[in-house]
């Protein structure tokens, strides 16, 4: 038996294909059925897991961005709610500084009029010393100056003055040349 496809001629080729399919259908056509049926089956199947998959997938992918908006809200709302509360301190702190900064400056004024009511203060007692003890100094100068005054008027009058001194000494050389040594 020849081999239809190596046939001379094209003529024989069709009946001849047509016997071998007959052949094969009778040795295989059984099994073949049987080999089409599980094809059929097992491609039903993987469809209907492909189909469910699928759905699954598409389940499974919107739940995960139903939970990425939900925690994408979250963490929006607490950095809201952060950024509130920073915002809030921020504002806080600054205006505690600026009370510190009036309290230091009310403070810083009454030490500086404290400081200038003291140094005034100072001033008129060193003057009020200063007059005092000008006062002082000019009375006990006033008082040296009567004491120098009395005392030279005691030694003027204690101490014999020149003119009788003179008339003293004349006398006492008279006596002398006259011998009268009394």
């Amino acid at each position: 038996m020849t081999d239809p496809r190596t046939a001379p001629n094209g003529a024989d080729a069709p009946s001849d294909t047509g016997n071998v399919d007959k052949i094969r259908d009778i040795l295989f056509g059984t099994q073949m059925r049987d080999y089409d049926r599980r094809f059929a089956a097992t491609e039903e199947r993987l469809q209907r897991e492909a189909t469910h998959l699928r759905e699954d997938l598409g389940r499974r992918m919107l739940a995960t961005e139903q939970y990425l908006r939900s925690e994408i809200e979250t963490l929006t709302t607490a950095l809201k709610a952060e950024e509130r509360d920073r915002v809030q301190g921020v504002r806080e702190a600054l205006d505690a500084i600026a009370a510190l900064n009036r309290d230091l400056s009310a403070r810083l004024t009454a030490l500086t009029d404290q400081t200038q009511q003291q140094q005034r203060e100072l001033r008129a007692l060193l003057q009020e010393t200063q007059r005092a003890l000008g006062e002082e100094v000019a009375r006990r100068h006033d008082d040296l100056t009567d004491a120098l005054r009395r005392e030279a008027a005691e030694l003027r009058h204690a101490k014999a003055d020149r003119a009788t001194m003179a008339a003293m000494f004349a006398e006492f050389a008279e006596r002398l040349a006259a011998g009268d040594g009394r």
